[in-house]
């Protein structure tokens, strides 16, 4: 988790410097392959919601989930309750 928790600070200290908001696209678990199902697993909604955390204690105005937590891949469909919790997170921070 450290490599993660090092992307968060860098972009946090460049928007604070520059007065932007800062907004974390999605890539959060890396790149998996659509079909791997890695980032619907335990492991890797763990690590999903412990980058949104640490975005959340940084300021970011906004994160996106995963890079499978969009209405074209599976995990939209599978896993919506999921994505209601973490996201209800990041709208009320």
């Amino acid at each position: 988790m450290g490599r993660r928790r090092g992307r968060v600070r860098p972009p946090a200290r460049c928007s604070r410097r520059h007065g932007v908001p800062a907004v974390l696209g999605e890539g959060v678990v890396e790149y998996t392959p659509l079909l791997t199902r890695f980032e619907e697993d335990a492991v890797g909604k763990d690590i999903a919601e412990f980058v949104v955390d640490r975005c959340l204690a940084a300021d970011f105005q906004g994160v996106v989930l995963t890079s499978n937590a969009a209405p074209h891949h599976p995990m939209w469909h599978t896993d919506r309750d999921w994505m209601r919790k973490v996201n209800a997170r990041i709208t009320a921070a």
